[in-house]
């Protein structure tokens, strides 16, 4: 097997990351590295893989797990906000960006799980040597029809501006797409940010004034402080 962390064939970015149909990441302009991500319980995370290899040029993708079903792994294809579930071994012949979706149990174990899409291709193996750490965060109960258009910014702004704080969102559309699915864990977000120190979580916010910041990825920032909080 050949492993590499940036392998061009196989990357992995943020659930934020814009990708457009050739691969390349066009916003942010220095996205967000993920090797070693924190991943709350009862909750899903998401994050986007690109398979990127000549059209003609034959692949298969997995996801391989350590230990064996950790989590539970959904693969999505992309059509621009679209999605498409596709079940593994994935098969394809030219690029294509696919959303992974990672649903953690509510007991699962605070530890370091391996979860690396793995792509067969020339006869040889692509590993994206990701390891994603389960951390003791654990999310409300939202359901998993949670869904909606609105940018995670304005979810959190809503619950942090708004004289009632806003959870409760409408259903994820079906099928999904990828603007539902940022809501969905948006509002996950929420659950565990009723119980954050307010006056922190709206330094880190900012003004409920302040315009939406042009980088989705941004939003990561609030995401990181509610999955340190114990």
């Amino acid at each position: 097997m050949t492993s590499a962390i940036w392998a061009q064939p196989l990357r992995v970015y943020s659930e934020f990351a814009q990708i457009d149909a050739t691969g390349k990441v066009i916003a942010p302009a220095e996205p967000r590295e993920i090797l070693s991500p924190a991943i709350a319980r009862n909750a899903f995370s998401s994050f986007q893989v690109v398979v990127d290899v000549p059209r003609g040029t034959p692949y298969q993708l997995y996801v391989a797990q350590n230990p064996e079903n950790a989590v539970e792994v959904t693969l999505y294809r992309e059509n621009g906000d679209k999605l498409e579930r596709v079940e593994q071994p994935v098969s394809g012949d030219g690029t294509q960006v696919f959303w992974m979706d990672l649903w953690t149990a509510r007991d699962a174990p605070v530890q370091r799980i391996k979860v690396e899409p793995q792509l067969h291709v020339n006869n040889d193996w692509v590993i994206y040597p990701m390891e994603a750490r389960v951390v003791s965060a654990t999310a409300g109960e939202v359901g998993k029809g949670i869904g909606g258009t609105e940018p995670p910014f304005q979810v959190m702004k809503g619950f942090l501006c708004r004289p009632e704080p806003v959870i409760d969102y409408g259903a994820v559309r079906n099928p999904p797409n990828v603007s539902s699915m940022r809501v969905r864990n948006a509002v996950q977000d929420l659950t565990l940010a009723k119980d954050a120190p307010r006056a922190e979580l709206q330094t880190l916010f900012g003004s409920c004034s302040s315009p939406a910041p042009s980088d989705l990825e941004w939003y990561l920032r609030i995401r990181d402080y509610l999955l340190r909080l114990r």
